[in-house]
């Protein structure tokens, strides 16, 4: 009697165990690609251009380079200093322009002024920039509209309160599942799976919108979703013809979910660093190009008006104009001049400081210590100040 129950126990155990096994077998082949993504994920080198793939090219208009100085107009100090900082912490390149011209420029870890490589969050300010071209054009009425009005799945919930305001303040109030280390989670699914809109579609929203700031990747990609149900047109297509191009930059590309796919709008843009100059001195000129406007002075003011919720941050773009603001934990202190930053993961980033004309381009990996107080303000000492000593610069 003890055998036979003993034997039926391990029947159903063994039984158990092979369905789960199908069952198991039977996700990671759905999601392969996840799987494979997660497996051979170059999270030591982000910034690479050649594991992401496929991607969709934003086709650019190159025609004229940015010009470089002939002589300086920092402090030849205070670009060194500031060189020998960006260089021991990681980092693949550096560019400074100051009036329109570039006056240091340094490439590292192999890269070039033709190297490409992962944006991270930076392609947010991307997305921020057509939301206001597709108003402009009157393809979206204005960004108190629901979002409900271009994504239909949204009308019988909670989430038909949203509005394109809300995604661009990241007050959305949706559920934020940042942790890739959960299999599970939001973002680890639109960052590595194959189905980006079909991951976020069915994101819940958890509090009512424009209650708390809560930085969210879903908000962009949502966006992103928006734009291309707006416009009727893939948003790679619709940032070439009505941002890329005009700017005069060269080709870039976006991170496609899989071939034919939908862009990882939220991250994964990949430009060269003398484009994101290109980006920084469109916002730093208020929307225009070589005197023709290519998105609206009165889009940039609002891009560039701060968060009620969170005062340094505007529609997709960093501010870094007051005391006790989210970013000021990063500075040891503060700006000497009003400074819009474009930032993504392991401090991409584009420093724009609009009174001076001044720019600062970092690409790289996570640095170990990282002071954006003093990397820009050391070269506005070099501007400002014609009583200046070496020692000024070093740190």
């Amino acid at each position: 009697m003890a055998n036979t129950t003993l034997r039926n126990f391990l029947r159903i155990f063994f039984l158990l165990f092979f369905l789960l096994v199908i069952a198991i077998g039977g996700i990671v082949a759905w999601n392969w690609t996840l799987v494979q993504r997660a497996a051979s994920y170059p999270a030591a080198a982000i910034t690479t251009s050649e594991w992401y793939a496929p991607k969709a090219t934003v086709a650019g208009n190159f025609k004229t380079a940015i010009p470089i100085a002939d002589s300086a107009s920092i402090a030849p100090a205070a670009l060194k200093s500031l060189s020998d900082y960006i260089e021991t912490r990681n980092s693949s390149a550096l560019l400074v322009m100051h009036r329109g011209e570039i006056v240091l420029e340094k490439y590292w870890r192999d890269k070039t002024a033709e190297s490409t490589s992962n944006s991270m969050s930076m392609a947010k300010t991307i997305v921020g920039l057509l939301i206001g071209k597709a108003i402009e054009e009157g393809e979206i009425t204005s960004v108190k509209e629901p979002v409900a009005t271009y994504i239909e799945e949204w009308k019988n919930d909670e989430r038909a309160k949203i509005t394109i305001e809300d995604l661009l303040y990241m007050q959305s109030g949706l559920r934020n599942e940042d942790d890739t280390s959960d299999p599970t989670s939001d973002l680890l699914w639109m960052y590595l799976g194959e189905d980006v809109e079909g991951n976020t579609i069915d994101i819940p929203a958890l509090i009512p919108p424009a209650t708390k700031y809560d930085y969210n990747n879903a908000n962009t990609q949502f966006l992103g979703i928006l734009l291309e149900r707006a416009t009727g047109m893939p948003i790679e297509q619709y940032a070439s013809e009505k941002l890329w191009q005009p700017i005069g930059a060269k080709n870039a590309a976006w991170w496609l979910d899989r071939e034919e796919g939908m862009p990882k709008v939220f991250c994964c843009f990949f430009a060269s660093p003398r484009d994101w100059l290109r980006v920084g001195k469109l916002l730093m000129q208020k929307g225009n190009w070589e005197g023709k406007p290519v998105i609206s002075e009165a889009w940039i003011d609002k891009m560039l008006t701060k968060s009620a919720l969170e005062c340094d941050y505007g529609y997709h773009v960093w501010l870094g104009f007051e005391d006790g603001c989210l970013k000021e934990k990063e500075r040891s202190e503060m700006f000497l001049e009003d400074v819009i930053t474009i930032d993504g993961l392991n401090k991409q980033q584009v420093f724009i400081v609009p009174a001076e004309e001044l720019l600062i381009v970092r690409i790289g990996e996570k640095p170990e210590s990282w002071d954006e107080g003093w990397i820009v303000n050391n070269l506005l000492r070099g501007i400002l100040s014609d009583k200046i000593s070496e020692n000024d610069f070093l740190k």
